[in-house]
């Protein structure tokens, strides 16, 4: 059980979107509202909600990538793919659907090919945090880990980026594995103000209770 929580909890530190806001007053209002319960933890209701709205608007390639998102909360990495691919035949050039297809081609342990989409949407969007912290994961997969730091410090520094704590989570894994205590210290407790929601999970991850090539 743990393994699978901790699994989970990898993926979501790299790979936490924020819907952009390009929808007709209607569809956004929408989204708004998706958005409410996404953040609530209601992730079946989300995925329910979400599916409707795709009746009313199946040409949104973002609202695509936030259905695979939800679906990666739920642990359904085959329903994220079709969605993440359903998104990326609307709009090859929506970063966070390549995003996203990085994070399918990881879980599947194809590291070349998640490398290759990060890299490509970063190419698309250079402003896109999640594509830098989604490297981060490879990095310190790879051992990399001054690389894996400024990766994070890069993503973090990125407007917006304070709207995704998991992007300061993995800064913080990536602190610790380069032996930066005091930084890795300083970005947990903004991390406890944060109230992010898997702070326990991350503590065990740096107090080696859980080894991190199990989970990533």
């Amino acid at each position: 059980m743990v393994k699978k929580i901790l699994s989970s909890v990898i993926l979501v530190l790299g790979i936490f979107f924020v819907v952009k806001k390009v929808y007709k007053s209607s569809e956004h209002s929408n989204v708004k509202k998706i958005n409410e319960i996404y953040y609530s933890g209601d992730y079946d209701k989300a995925k329910s909600e979400l599916e409707l709205h795709l009746q009313n608007y199946p040409e949104s390639s973002e609202s695509w990538a936030y259905l695979g998102l939800v679906h990666l909360e739920l642990n359904d990495t085959v329903a994220a793919e079709k969605a993440y691919n359903k998104g990326y035949e609307l709009d090859p050039k929506n970063d966070n659907v390549v995003v996203g297809l990085g994070v399918i081609q990881r879980m599947k342990g194809n590291y070349g090919k998640a490398r290759d989409y990060y890299e490509k949407a970063i190419e698309i969007n250079p402003k896109n945090p999640d594509a830098y912290s989604s490297l981060l994961v490879l990095e310190i997969k790879n051992k990399n880990y001054a690389k894996a730091v400024q990766l994070g410090e890069k993503a973090w520094k990125m407007k917006l980026a304070d709207t995704r704590p998991g992007i300061l989570g993995n800064l913080v894994i990536a602190y610790h594995f380069n032996n930066q205590f005091e930084e890795r210290d300083k970005a947990l407790a903004e991390l406890e103000k944060m109230n992010y929601r898997d702070i326990e999970y991350t503590r065990m991850i740096i107090s080696g209770l859980v080894d991190i090539d199990d989970f990533i």
